[in-house]
Order: C-alpha cells, then structure tokens, then sequence
C-alpha cells in the first residue's frame, strides 16, 4: 500500500523507527506531488506541510481544495501530535490545524486522553489510538560509563538531563529551579538545546546597543553563569551521536513542559532506560503512571520537586520497567498496528 507524506522528511526520526517495519511503501514529497496512486495520505504536523513557515491565506485555500480532491482517491489519516501549533501560533497556522482535522477520516492518537477529546470535537472521524514508538534505530548506545568519561562527568554524580528543546522561559525556570533544589554530593543538569534568550525587550534596547548591546551581555552572562561540570548546556541541535551520548550519560530524564499533549522525550527516556518524569497533561500523564514514573503539576513547584525527589529515589532503587508495558511500544509492534489499520480502514 503507497502512503503519501505531505512534507520533507523530519529531523525528528520518529517516522523512521515505523518505516523500518512497515510493509507498506511511503513517500515525502511537496503537497503537488500528489497522484491517485497513493492509497493513504498521513498528515503529522500540519506545520510541516509549509515547512514550518506561516501559511498564507491563500496558500491555506489551495491546501483545502487539494485536500479535497484527495479525499476522492484517498484516506486522510491525521496523527495528532500537538494540540496546535506550540510556538508563535497565528490566525493562519489556527485556521491550518481546523483544516486537516475537519477533513481527516481517521484520526490517529498517541493516547486515550488525545482520542477522548477529540472525538468529541469531530465524531464524524474514525479514532484509534497508536502509541508512539521507541528509537531503538536512531541513535547510537554507549555505557554510561563511558559517556561520563567522554563529556567529563564524574561516575558518582547523580545526572538529570533535559533532553529536546527548551522552547520557553517557564520551561528555563521550572528545569533549573527544580535542579537547584537537589540535594546530592555531586549533581550534573544536561540540557542538549537550552535557551539563553533575553526574557523580554524594554524600551530604548535599540538605541543602548550603541553603547552596550545588553542582549547580548545577558546571553552571555546566562551561558558563563551556567558552566561544566555541574551545568553542562548546548544551544543548538546536537548530531544523533553527541544526543546519544548525553543521553546515555544520564540517570533521569525530566520532561520541563508546560502544557503538551505528547512527548517524545518519554519514550526517548525508555530507550535509552532512564527514569522519566513529567508533567500531568495531555496523554503524558497516563503513560508516565502506566509506567510508574513520578508526573507533577507544572504550576506547583512542591509538586515538581517532590516528584524528582520520587525519580531519584527510583534511581537509587535501581527500579526497573515493566517489560510487557514496554514491548506495546517497539517500533515492529507500533508499524503493525499502522499496517493494519490502513487496510482495515480503506
């Protein structure tokens, strides 16, 4: 069965990890590249159909019509990854997300909270719930031993990594926060892409940098006030093998998100067999209790602090995962059930 991928290939491997088990075939290719050919088309990120650019309107109408005439020939499945948009959302990326849920025939969850909600919203759609696969193709594995060694961290440091992105400030602070309460001889926080921005402009910024460009003084400052060993920060996206190698080096994953349906990260933190902990919304809470990891509210710092008190303390207990919860989350599992679904469905 051909599956039409509405955008370029992600640097998010995600996809990959189904697509080396899948049985059917499947294409990344510009919305005009279309043909009736294609059995399925698998929309993800609906941002990623413009390569993450802001659509225009009238852009947003020829998406509409191709969809349209897709839908003639085609399935339109729709893996919902995202509530909206998650940074910088506009009219036009509002009326692209109300565009390909309104026309998608089957709506693809990575959880029961995602397929609760929304197939309330739109119970026209066929809902079925996929979980999100582990990355046991992606990236590289070392011994934690040997990853300490190579990035200078000491064997006995308890190590809290941060993995992805931090997008935003209260993510800045609900991550340092929580990690300047730890309690520990020897503590290392890795983040592999920190923000250093400014919080805010002010008035007269502009005509001050003639002077003093105070941006940049602050950005600097942040990075030289947080420095090796026990804050070890990159700003920008690592390689596959730098990320792996941060990531084997760590004990506990924290997951300093605010308000998100899902996380990689979670299953990021599986593969690599880390404790994980998280915030209670979307579907992240159901899978973090499923899998016994501490969850917390974002807006209450005791709850945070309490729960990385909790992964610590399994840490220390040298806890293990349940293997049968992990094993719905391998990669051959999660390309099955898509397999299955898109001939059942069509």
């Amino acid at each position: 069965m051909k599956v039409f991928l509405p955008f370029q290939q992600e640097g998010n491997p995600y996809l990959e990890e189904i697509i080396a088990y899948s049985n059917c075939e499947f294409t990344y290719a510009n919305i005009s590249e279309y043909s009736s050919d294609f059995s399925i088309v698998n929309i993800h990120w609906p941002e990623a159909i413009f390569n993450w650019f802001e659509p225009s309107s009238e852009e947003l109408s020829d998406l509409e019509r191709r969809i349209l005439e897709w839908k003639k020939h085609s399935l339109i499945f729709y893996t919902k990854h995202d509530f909206s948009r998650i940074k910088g959302t506009t009219n036009n990326y509002q009326e692209l997300f109300r565009i390909v849920e309104s026309n998608a025939d089957v709506f693809i969850h990575l959880g029961n909270y995602s397929k609760e909600k929304y197939e309330l919203i739109y119970p026209k759609a066929h809902h079925k719930v996929v979980y999100h696969p582990l990355y046991r193709n992606s990236f590289p594995f070392f011994k934690q031993e040997e990853a300490r060694r190579k990035l200078g961290i000491s064997k006995e440091a308890l190590v809290i990594i941060a993995p992805g992105q931090i997008r935003f400030h209260k993510e800045r602070d609900l991550i340092l926060n929580a990690f300047k309460m730890v309690q520990a001889p020897e503590k290392v926080l890795i983040a592999t892409n920190m923000r250093a921005e400014l919080r805010y402009d002010f008035p007269g910024r502009t005509r001050l940098k003639k002077i003093i460009d105070v941006k940049n003084f602050l950005i600097t400052h942040f990075k030289s006030k947080y420095q090796s060993p026990e804050y070890i920060f990159n700003y920008g996206r690592l390689s596959y093998n730098e990320f792996g190698l941060h990531m084997a080096a760590a004990d506990i994953v924290f997951i300093p998100r605010i308000n998100i349906l899902n996380s990689g990260n979670i299953f990021m933190g599986l593969t690599y067999d880390k404790i994980v902990l998280g915030p209670c919304t979307g579907n992240l809470k159901e899978q973090l209790e499923e899998l016994g990891f501490p969850i917390f509210d974002p807006k209450n710092k005791v709850s945070v602090i309490n729960a990385l008190k909790d992964a610590i303390n399994l840490n220390k207990a040298n806890y293990q995962i349940n293997r049968n919860i992990l094993s719905k989350y391998e990669p051959a599992s999660i390309a099955a059930i898509y397999d299955k679904l898109f001939v059942d469905m069509k």
